[in-house]
């Protein structure tokens, strides 16, 4: 019987392929996948909205970050904090959602939601509003959007993405989330599509027929803002440029009223002298500011 003991081929533990191909096969693999995975979250980024703990979209701005100083203290601010309040468990807010409200001391006639639950509220409009029920339609079309999670689907598919793969690797708090955002400026101008908008109508219909009885207010909002728009010629109010509006746009607002039996007529509130002297005294400190002279230089 013959025994032979060959000898293994010199490259048996050599690749025939190069090993540069192997790694740029592997990565492209990779990227590949995870190309995959953002395009199918990108589908769901709207669904993927209502999954992100509303506590990771408040630590994303701890301060509302506009040009013009906002305040959250005061005569003005604590009563439209506390209007909020009231509004808000009439709302069934998701638990761990608050609202917190400031104020911009300027002739602009808008109000507008943000994220992490924060409103901001300009003078101008308040001055414009002649009752607190009237008022409260603003401020619970405006928490509507937050609670509908409208501010965060406003910021686009690309960062709803960002946000919720950061979340999933547990890294929601660092400062590449929060970089995410880019320049925090542009929270003041996010826009709403008529679909939102709609939405938050109903649902602050429904608050204020919870809060007081009756709707009154909310057809009295865009009369009021329709009217403005008349006296003053070419200059549309900003409160127009970030909410769509339109006689159908009222008209819906009456019928889902009318559906649900709640009058869009009643006794309003008045806004508090308190407050109305405050506003005038910051119009007033506006006025001072707006005439003083330049200082030479």
């Amino acid at each position: 019987m013959d025994i032979s003991n060959p000898q293994p081929a010199e490259d048996i533990n050599i690749s025939k392929t190069h090993p540069l191909k192997e790694f740029f096969l592997l990565s492209g693999g990779i990227l590949a996948l995870v190309a995959v995975i953002v395009l199918v979250l990108s589908f769901l980024a709207d669904t993927l909205t209502q999954y992100i703990p509303f506590e990771v979209e408040r630590s994303l701005v701890r301060k509302v970050d506009i040009d013009m100083p906002a305040s959250n203290t005061g005569i003005v601010p604590d009563y439209l904090q506390s209007l909020a309040n009231d509004l808000s468990q009439k709302m069934d807010l998701p638990e761990g959602m608050e609202i917190t409200v400031s104020v911009i001391n300027s002739n602009t006639v808008n109000a507008f939601a943000t994220l992490g639950g924060n409103v901001v509220f300009f003078t101008g409009l308040l001055d414009a509003i002649s009752n607190e029920n009237t008022l409260a339609m603003v401020m619970a079309h405006e928490i509507a959007h937050i609670k509908l999670r409208h501010p965060l689907r406003a910021l686009g598919r690309g960062v709803v993405v960002g946000i919720a793969v950061a979340t999933m690797a547990g890294v929601a708090g660092n400062d590449i989330v929060a970089k995410l955002i880019g320049d925090t400026s542009l929270l003041t101008t996010l826009n709403f599509s008529r679909d939102q908008e709609s939405a938050a109508d109903k649902l602050a219909v429904a608050a204020l027929a919870k809060h007081y009885g009756h709707a009154s207010g909310s057809i009295q909002l865009f009369e009021l803002l329709n009217q403005q728009q008349g006296e003053s010629g070419d200059k549309i109010p900003e409160f127009f440029t970030t909410h769509p509006l339109s006689q159908n746009r009222i008209a819906a607002i009456q019928k889902y009223a009318q559906q649900h039996d709640w009058p869009v007529e009643g006794d309003t509130n008045e806004i508090p002298k308190p407050v109305r002297d405050e506003l005038n005294r910051l119009r007033m400190a506006l006025s001072d500011q707006k005439d003083k002279p330049e200082p030479a230089i």
